[in-house]
């Protein structure tokens, strides 16, 4: 099946998102052909015009380096393909499945690389109808920024319980996509990944002191 019918088949509020991440995806990989075949070709300029042998061990060694480099990078372009298309299709079965439900979306925190934590408040007649649940937005999907102040938006979930996925379509269309969290668990989350990440650069200063 083409990218093309693969698009045809998504959800229309899906399909902006599935045409930034085909042309950002598309956009890394010549970048990267770009880098490696501008080394390549300086190499080969410097080891052919000095006619040393170091130059020529040089870019044998680079050549034999870039071959694991390429697949490397060919092997991260298909998991990011594979995870980002398996996150809209994920969203694309909610849209059809759920029924939609207005709501409003108030960040209660900053945005990380893990997205951004919003309270959600399901509305009726204007007012707010349910206590607030508390959603991650944008978790995994990187092509898009979440809100960064209130906003209103339909929003489609099957099941508001925590790791249940969600999509919330704002006003112009475009489509959030996250999934319902606790919101204490998920505080306890970050502060342990804080610790962690504190504790690797610590490891890491140490290690580099200790070698000097």
């Amino acid at each position: 099946m083409t990218d093309v019918s693969k698009t045809q088949l998504l959800h229309p509020s899906l399909q902006r998102l599935n045409a930034v991440h085909q042309r950002r995806l598309r956009l890394l990989g010549l970048l990267f052909f770009l880098a490696m075949a501008g080394t390549l070709v300086f190499l080969m300029i410097t080891a052919f015009t000095s006619r040393e042998l170091a130059n020529l061990i040089v870019l044998a060694v680079a050549g034999l380096v870039m071959l694991p480099m390429v697949a490397l990078m060919g092997g991260l372009m298909w998991y990011l393909d594979r995870r980002l298309t398996r996150g809209l299709g994920e969203a694309d079965r909610v849209l059809r499945q759920s029924t939609p439900a207005s709501a409003r979306l108030q960040p209660v925190g900053r945005a990380t690389r893990f997205g951004v934590l919003m309270a959600v408040q399901h509305l009726k007649g204007g007012q707010s109808a349910l206590e607030p649940l508390h959603a991650l937005i944008n978790p995994s999907f990187r092509w898009s920024r979440p809100p960064d102040r209130e906003v209103t938006v339909e929003l489609y979930c099957q099941d508001l319980q925590p790791g249940s996925p969600l999509v919330a379509l704002q006003s112009d269309g475009g489509a959030l996509l996250g999934k319902i969290v606790a919101r204490e668990a998920h505080e306890r989350d970050m502060r342990r990944t804080m610790i962690a990440v504190v504790g690797l650069l610590a490891l890491a200063a140490t290690v580099v002191l200790w070698m000097r």
